[in-house]
């Protein structure tokens, strides 16, 4: 990732980008492990959540995990986990290296947060850690309507509405190929994909049409290069 083009704003996804959202998933897999204990008497749910989460389950997860204690899946019970899960008040932390990246861009460049995800969820992560006072134009897709969760380029106009400058002076940072780049590449801005080890998306092997130009492990590394751009 290299050129003459002076970049200004930093653009960052949240979930798995800034923080691991695997923190917020067991709080919000003990949430319902409470909830499913007061009203049905059951214990250990969460950490059998976790498990089929390890086991690659996704999308049944309170199914089955119902189902590991003998329990149907009850549209009444289905609806109180999933409650439970989305309404939880998280207690998360920032990456270390995210902490040191945000603080170092803060003094050299615009910052910018595009996010989906359930809008009072995002605004619950959002506030736990602490990104109010460090990011100050957030856009949470869901708040323009599911319609423009990303791949959508709503989001990134909204940022584009905020700050001007050339688009190639935006940098967009995330870490799901499947519907993060798209948009961005397709505005003309630069791309940088965060491929932190664990990380949902880890994995995943990007197509040439939904990869980022360039590939960290850690933010630190994205000051590092960084660095060496011109920036305005």
């Amino acid at each position: 990732m290299s050129g003459p083009w002076p970049i200004h704003t930093l653009v960052f996804d949240l979930d798995d980008t800034l923080f691991a959202e695997r923190d917020f998933v067991r709080g919000g897999f003990e949430a319902a492990g409470r909830w499913l204990e007061t009203e049905r008497g059951i214990r250990g749910f969460a950490a059998e959540a976790m498990k089929l989460l390890d086991e690659g389950v996704r999308g049944t997860i309170f199914d089955q995990g119902l189902a590991r204690f003998g329990l149907a899946p009850e549209a009444t019970i289905i609806a109180g986990l999933v409650r439970a899960y989305r309404e939880h008040r998280p207690v998360l932390t920032l990456g270390a290296d995210a902490a040191e990246c945000l603080a170092w861009a803060a003094e050299r460049f615009r910052l910018a947060l595009v996010t989906d995800g359930y809008r009072d969820v995002q605004e619950r992560k959002i506030a736990a850690l602490g990104l109010e006072q460090r990011i100050g134009c957030r856009i949470l897709t869901d708040a323009l309507g599911r319609e423009f969760w990303k791949p959508s380029p709503a989001g990134f106009k909204c940022v584009m509405e905020t700050f001007a400058g050339r688009p190639d002076g935006f940098v967009y940072v995330a870490d799901n190929p499947r519907k993060d780049f798209i948009a961005p590449r397709a505005l003309g801005w630069r791309t940088v994909r965060i491929r932190r080890r664990g990380g949902e998306h880890a994995a995943y092997g990007a197509a040439a049409a939904e990869a980022a130009e360039r590939e960290v492990e850690l933010l630190t590394e994205l000051c590092m290069f960084l660095q060496a751009a011109p920036h305005s």
